[in-house]
């Protein structure tokens, strides 16, 4: 489904209506239990003694036990060896990574836009940043921005046209504090991949990079940098346009007169926004003719960045880290469908009948033919590719969770026994992934 003004009010129309009904929902339970506890003495005491005592105490953070490495060779138990093990978990590279097609290309000539920022830029930036959110380093919350937006615009203007103009990034806005939390409903911790964490960024740092990543998506909406097959952070993109756009491929197939069945197999990229290879970026962003103050102004953002990691009621030091393109972040999803846009091409590319469907670190293969045992063919043309993709972008695809799944009317008519074999390992073939 192309997203258009009409179908994006209709979403926030059926969103606000969605969350009227979550909030009545709750307002009515929280009743109905109330009721129930009055009707008994000890659960309305009891209730009133958690709501004096325990309700207004803080959830205790557990302790970290001792990690182990991936091989299970090597054993973290002092802060440091944990902090360490931690850092390389959420931040892998590797250096096997060929970048000769870079050294070869040459780049094109960048489009027309105005790079100085201006009020109303400002001020709406600083608005659309969600207040009463988590603290920075500073202890200073996006709230206070917003309090004082008469008296701070000229001077953030001031501030953030400087480094703009000069393509710079400001080194106080490179140190980022990292909040380690256990991944809930895990049996065993000892294992690094246990762990995920959250971001604690200062607040002008967010206009900032609000306001640029703003403007390099309105450069790649207008000028049609991106696939209709890539989703999430675009603008006037969401979740639903993904479901729709799935439904419509498969029921244009269902509706030829020559009758298909259809496979698809998804791929998840391990670690994709924490390994995204930087040369490659900028490169891409060349290619794709985004102006080069921008893509100055995002080199400066990626490179000698700090980071410190806090768990078990301690901070580590700073340290150096070589990427920065983390999930949690609106900037990172917007350089990721810039950074992958290139295997959605080469996909498409082979002669084969394949549609590509990208949900920024996802991606799904839908191949239709008559011949079940042909289609299983296909798809390992098109992991082939992008294997071959994965080797000169520093990407790894993770094998265990690759799903295999169909898509058909009549499954009487197919071969639906079939099995794909990728990598030395088969896929079973699934009704539901």
């Amino acid at each position: 489904m192309q997203s258009t003004l009409r179908t994006w009010n209709d979403y926030l129309k059926h969103n606000d209506h969605k969350n009227k009904i979550i909030k009545e929902t709750k307002h009515s339970h929280f009743r109905s239990q109330m009721h129930e506890l009055s009707n008994e003495l000890k659960s309305i005491w009891r209730f009133a003694k958690w709501v004096r005592i325990e309700s207004q105490l803080l959830k205790k953070l557990s302790q970290f036990s001792s990690l182990k490495s991936d091989d299970f060779n090597h054993t973290a138990n002092l802060f440091e060896e944990k902090t360490e093990m931690l850092q390389k978990k959420f931040f892998l590279s590797s250096s096997q990574t060929d970048i000769s097609d870079i050294l070869k290309s040459f780049i094109l000539l960048t489009v027309a836009f105005n790079a100085v920022l201006s009020q109303d830029e400002m001020r709406q930036m600083i608005q659309w940043i969600k207040v009463d959110k988590a603290s920075d380093a500073f202890k200073i919350s996006n709230k206070v921005l917003q309090m004082n937006l008469m008296k701070l615009t000229s001077i953030l203007i001031s501030l953030f046209n400087v480094c703009v103009i000069h393509k710079y990034y400001l080194k106080q806005f490179k140190k980022t504090q990292m909040i380690v939390l256990h991944k809930s409903k895990k049996s065993d911790y000892i294992d690094s991949k246990m762990y995920q964490f959250i971001v604690l960024l200062d607040i002008m740092n967010k206009a900032l990079k609000s306001i640029m990543i703003r403007r390099l998506n309105d450069i790649a909406e207008t000028h049609h940098m991106f696939s209709n097959a890539q989703m999430r952070t675009r603008r006037k993109w969401f979740m639903i346009s993904a479901l729709n756009l799935l439904v419509d491929q498969v029921h244009a197939v269902w509706d030829c007169k020559i009758k298909y069945v259809i496979f698809m197999l998804s791929l998840d990229i391990i670690n994709a926004f924490n390994c995204v290879l930087h040369i490659r970026l900028l490169h891409t962003l060349r290619m794709k003719k985004t102006l080069n103050y921008i893509v100055e102004w995002i080199r400066s953002f990626l490179k000698n960045r700090e980071l410190s990691l806090t768990f078990n009621k301690q901070t580590s030091s700073m340290r150096w880290i070589n990427i920065d393109i983390s999930q949690r972040f609106f900037i990172s999803s917007i350089l990721f469908l810039f950074f992958n846009a290139s295997l959605i091409k080469k996909c498409k590319a082979l002669e084969i009948k394949i549609e590509v469907l990208n949900f920024v670190d996802d991606i799904n293969i839908l191949i239709y033919d008559r011949i079940t045992k042909s289609i299983c063919k296909m798809l390992s043309r098109a992991h082939d590719v992008c294997v071959k993709w994965t080797q000169t972008h520093d990407a790894t695809f993770a094998s265990e969770k690759y799903e295999f799944t169909h898509f058909i009317r009549k499954s009487k008519r197919f071969n639906m026994m079939t099995s794909l074999c990728i990598e030395n390992s088969v896929v079973k073939l699934k009704s539901d992934v």
